[in-house]
C-alpha cells in the first residue's frame, strides 16, 4: 500500500499544481480587470473635467474685463449661463480650446512615445508588475501639479507640465500593456481570449460611467480642482494597492541578459521591416493599419464636448457627465452583451465578421453627429454606435492569440505605440480642422472621421477575405516575425 501510495503521489502532486495554477490564473485575472476599473475611474474623474476646465479658462479670460470674481466655481457657472450669448466670441473661444487640446496631446503623447517603444519588450524581461507601478506612481505626481496648477490659478502653460508628466509615465498606454499580458498570460488561445478582452473593456466602461457621473456634480457644485485631487488621491493609494495585492504572472525573467537598445527596436519594428515578411503575413500588416484607423477615435473625446458646451447645445456639465456615462455603457457593456448573444446565436461567427458590423455603426455614428441639430440627435448617434468599441478588444484578442506567450509585452507594445501615434495624428488633424470649420459648419469634423472606420472596414473585409483563403493555422514570432504553420516542427 505505501509502496502505491508513493507512486501515485507525482501525479496527485502535478494535479495539484494544475489546479493551483489555473486558481491562481482566475484569481489574476480578477485583480486585473478590478485594477482596470479603478485606473479608468481615477483617470476619467478628472480627465472629463479636462476640456471643460480649458473651456472654461478661456472664456473666463476673454470676458477677463467684465468679471468680478476669481472663484473656480463662478468659471464653472459662466460657462453655462453665457452660452449663446455672443456667436463670433463663442466659435473664436471653441477654436482656442480646440488648440489647447492639441497642445495637451502632444506635450503627453509626444513624450510617451520612446517610453512605450521600450515598455513592451521590458515587460517581457522584468515582469508585468514593475511596469505597472513605474506607470501609477508618475501618474500620481501628474495629477498632483494639475492640481496644484488649478489652486494655484496658474497660466495653462503650467498645465501642460503636468501632462507632460504624465507622458513620462507612458499614459494609460503603458498600463495597458502590462494588463494586457498579464490576461494573455492567463487565458487560453480561442474564444476564452477573446471574451475576456471584451470583458476587459466593459469594465473599464463601467470605470467611466461612474466617473462621468461623479465628475459632472462635482465640477458644478465644488468647481475644477476636487476632480483633479480626487483623481491624485486614488493613483496614490492605487500604487499601494498593486505593490501589495499583485502577483507577477510572468515566469521566465530575462534579467540575466544584457538590455540593447536595438534589440528592443527590432522587437516593436520587426513587423515592418523585415521586407520579406509582408507579402506573406499581409493579413497581419493590415490588420496594423486597421488599428490606425480605428484608434483615430479617441481623439473626438474633447471635440465633442467642446462641440456640446457651445450653442445650440450650451450643456452643463452635469449634462455632459450623465451624457458620457450614458455612452459608455452604451458602448462598453451593450457592445459586450450584444457580442454575447452573436456568439450564443450563432457559434460559427468569427471576429472579423463582429469587426465589420461596428465599422459600420462606427460610421453611421460619427455622420449622425455630424449632423446633430438637437440634444435627441446626439443622443440617437449614441445609440447608433452601441457596437463602435467591439473593434478594439477583438483585434487585440486576433493578434495575441498569432504571437509567442512570451512575447505578448512586445505585441501589446506595437499596439499601443501605434494607439499613441494615432492619437498624436488624430488630435492634430482634428482639433485643426475644427478651428478652421468651426464658423463654416461645426459638425463637419466629424464627417471627417466617419471616414477613418470607413477606410478601415475597406480593408478589415480584404483582411477577412484573405485570413478565410489559409489553409493552415498561423502563429507570428515577434523576434523572427515570418508568418509560421502552426503544425510545422520546431
Amino acid at each position: 500500500m505505501d509502496f502505491r501510495g508513493k507512486e501515485n503521489e507525482p501525479l496527485l502532486k502535478a494535479e495539484q499544481i494544475q489546479q493551483q495554477q489555473r486558481s491562481k490564473w482566475i484569481s489574476t485575472r480578477v485583480k486585473v480587470m478590478i485594477y482596470a476599473m479603478i485606473n479608468t475611474i481615477a483617470l476619467l474623474i478628472a480627465g472629463s473635467a479636462q476640456t471643460q476646465y480649458i473651456y472654461a479658462y478661456v472664456k473666463h479670460h476673454d470676458a477677463a474685463n467684465n468679471s468680478t470674481t476669481n472663484s473656480n466655481n463662478s468659471v464653472s457657472k459662466n460657462v453655462s449661463e453665457s452660452c449663446g450669448v455672443n456667436s463670433t466670441s463663442d466659435d473664436k473661444i471653441q477654436a482656442i480650446s480646440a488648440d489647447w487640446s492639441w497642445y495637451i496631446t502632444l506635450a503627453e503623447y509626444g513624450i510617451a512615445i520612446p517610453f512605450i517603444i521600450f515598455i513592451g519588450p521590458m515587460v517581457d524581461r522584468i515582469g508585468r508588475k514593475p511596469v505597472l507601478l513605474w506607470n501609477l506612481s508618475f501618474m500620481t505626481l501628474s495629477f498632483a501639479v494639475k492640481t496644484l496648477t488649478i489652486y494655484l490659478k496658474l497660466n495653462l502653460y503650467y498645465f501642460l507640465v503636468g501632462f507632460a508628466i504624465e507622458g513620462l509615465s507612458g499614459t494609460f498606454s503603458t498600463f495597458s500593456i502590462a494588463s494586457c499580458a498579464l490576461l494573455a498570460d492567463t487565458t487560453s488561445k480561442g474564444k476564452d481570449r477573446t471574451i475576456v478582452m471584451v470583458i476587459y473593456d466593459a469594465l473599464i466602461g463601467l470605470g467611466a460611467f461612474i466617473s462621468f457621473i461623479g465628475t459632472g456634480y462635482l465640477i458644478e457644485f465644488t468647481g475644477f480642482i476636487y476632480p483633479f485631487a480626487i483623481s491624485c488621491g486614488i493613483f496614490f493609494f492605487f500604487t499601494i494597492l498593486v505593490a501589495i495585492t499583485l502577483d507577477d504572472s510572468l515566469v521566465h525573467h530575462e534579467t540575466t541578459s544584457r538590455i540593447q537598445v536595438s534589440v528592443f527596436l527590432g522587437q516593436i519594428f520587426s513587423l515592418y521591416t523585415k521586407v520579406e515578411n509582408i507579402s506573406r503575413g499581409v493579413s497581419y500588416i493590415l490588420i496594423y493599419l486597421l488599428i490606425f484607423f480605428i484608434y483615430n477615435m479617441p481623439s473626438s473625446g474633447s471635440i465633442t464636448t467642446i462641440f456640446t458646451l457651445s450653442s445650440p447645445f450650451c450643456w452643463s456639465s452635469e449634462h455632459i457627465g450623465w451624457f458620457s456615462a450614458g455612452s459608455s455603457i452604451v458602448v462598453f457593456v451593450g457592445g459586450t452583451v450584444i457580442l454575447k448573444i452573436l456568439q450564443i446565436c450563432f457559434k460559427n461567427i468569427t471576429d472579423e465578421l463582429v469587426v465589420i458590423l461596428s465599422l459600420l455603426s462606427s460610421v453611421a455614428s460619427y455622420i449622425l453627429f455630424g449632423l446633430s441639430t438637437n440634444d435627441w440627435m446626439i443622443y440617437e448617434s449614441a445609440a447608433v454606435g452601441i457596437l463602435k468599441i467591439l473593434p478594439i478588444p477583438l483585434i487585440k484578442a486576433i493578434l495575441s492569440r498569432a504571437v509567442h506567450p512570451d512575447k505578448q509585452g512586445a505585441l501589446f507594445s506595437n499596439i499601443y505605440l501605434l494607439d499613441t501615434v494615432c492619437t498624436i495624428f488624430g488630435s492634430t488633424l482634428f482639433n485643426n480642422i475644427y478651428h478652421h470649420t468651426v464658423k463654416l459648419h461645426k459638425g463637419f469634423v466629424f464627417f471627417v472621421m466617419a471616414g477613418f472606420p470607413f477606410i478601415a472596414l475597406v480593408m478589415m473585409i480584404f483582411v477577412t477575405c484573405k485570413t478565410n483563403s489559409a489553409k493552415d493555422p498561423i502563429e507570428l514570432d515577434i523576434d523572427n516575425p515570418q508568418i509560421q504553420n502552426s503544425d510545422t516542427p520546431s
